[in-house]
């Protein structure tokens, strides 16, 4: 082994020690980030065979593993890479020992700084199709766990919509989803606050694991159409050569990374890439100065785009019958609402060069793009016409947000200078 592979040797030697002392509950699952392939699993698996979590001979697998699929490519080779791993006898006989259940986890955040809003949901959803059809294929029950951030461009949102919207028929026995930072605060700070969340968690999962699977054809179609074009929209932002730059020099993610706050660096290299990036200084960048892009990015142009083509009427249409559609608009069209290019452009002014203003003229007119789709589609006059609470705490939160982006925009101005 090299140090890398010595190094987890020794965390399955220690999980092997935790279950002997505390028993099998102490630790359950291995999960094993940025799976690329079936090979990833296998090396995990044999690994924990060296340190006793595993033996085919004895019939004994003490853990399981879950294969991490992250970013959009993953995603969408979720069927094929979980056909691979359940086709592999070995592997097979291990997931036997775990009562034939399988744990596949879905990321949100880097799927989403792939691809952008629409296209990290939507395949996110497919992988779930596809997935629940290979463990049908193999006599195996799928358990889905969502890697959910707090922030709607990491999967984030209310937990009750985001489980109806799930693939009917995809949720068995069990669903798992993460629930991170502030939103733990948020949800669970009281015992009356935690036991109303899970009140809601635990209705949605009933009625959502009482349906079937469903195919709908034209509403497949569609959101497949508006997932591309979203896609494409997003690359081409993401892909110009001036982006990097503009995001180091009006937010302040180099700064963010100074701070002993996070549980990881900002970067997984020193290279200022969007590939070196990781989700969560990506998000909070853009968000810090109110240009919440990763929430709404592409969406605009790919839903006029969509109207035209097929008439607002079956937009409307596909909107009123899909959970999944009404889940994302709404959750676009509450990111759209904490944007404010008003305060961007104070940034844009104080801190870029001339030559990078551009890019905030095209974010700009994506962001009206965004605006009047949804209120076409939603057919509402104003953006969170038909949430007026949510609308006036966002418009609370304001005004106390406003004065610290103007002292922000002066204190990075006087470090820049």
């Amino acid at each position: 082994l090299d140090a890398l592979g010595k190094k987890t040797l020794d965390t399955f030697v220690a999980i092997n020690d935790l279950v002997d002392r505390f028993g099998p509950e102490a630790i359950e699952t291995y999960i094993v980030s940025m799976t690329k392939g079936a090979d990833d699993l296998v090396a995990a698996v044999v690994i924990a065979q060296h340190a006793g979590l595993v033996s085919l001979k004895e019939k004994k697998a003490v853990i399981g593993f879950a294969p991490l699929l992250e970013t959009v490519a993953e995603l969408r080779s979720a069927g094929d890479i979980l056909e691979k791993l359940l086709s592999n006898p070995a592997y097979r006989a291990v997931v036997s020992m775990r009562s034939d259940v399988q744990e596949v986890m879905l990321g949100y955040s880097d799927s989403n700084k792939d691809g952008g809003i629409i296209s990290s949901q939507w395949n996110v959803y497919k992988a779930q199709i596809a997935l629940f059809k290979k463990g049908k294929d193999h006599n195996c029950n799928i358990v889905f766990f969502h890697g959910r951030g707090g922030t709607i461009s990491r999967g984030g949102g209310p937990t009750y919509n985001s489980i109806l919207s799930q693939p009917s028929g995809t949720i068995s026995n069990q669903i798992r989803y993460t629930e991170q930072g502030e939103v733990i605060s948020d949800k669970y700070s009281t015992a009356n606050l935690a036991k109303e969340n899970l009140k809601l968690g635990l209705d949605a999962f009933l009625s959502a694991s009482s349906t079937t699977l469903k195919n709908n054809k034209d509403e497949y179609l569609l959101i497949e159409e508006l997932s591309k074009l979203s896609f494409k929209k997003y690359q081409e932002l993401i892909t110009d050569h001036n982006l990097m730059i503009y995001f180091e020099k009006v937010t302040p993610v180099n700064l963010l990374s100074t701070l002993n706050i996070g549980s990881r660096p900002s970067k997984r290299t020193s290279e200022s890439t969007i590939d070196s990036y990781r989700a969560i200084p990506w998000v909070f960048g853009w968000a810090q100065t109110r240009h919440t892009i990763t929430g709404w990015y592409g969406a605009g142009t790919a839903l006029l785009d969509i109207i035209e083509k097929n008439g607002i009427r079956k937009i409307q249409s596909a909107y009123r019958n899909s959970s999944f559609l009404q889940n994302l608009i709404s959750n676009i069209e509450m990111t759209v609402v904490k944007s404010d290019l008003l305060i961007s452009k104070m940034y844009v002014q104080e801190l870029l060069d001339e030559e990078y203003k551009y890019l905030f003229d095209e974010i700009s007119k994506e962001l009206k793009k965004v605006n009047k789709a949804i209120r076409l589609v939603t057919n509402n006059v104003e953006l969170l016409e038909d949430n007026p609470i949510l609308k006036n705490t966002l418009k609370i939160r304001n005004a106390y947000l406003d004065p610290l982006s103007l002292i922000q925009i002066l204190l990075m101005k006087k470090l820049s200078d």
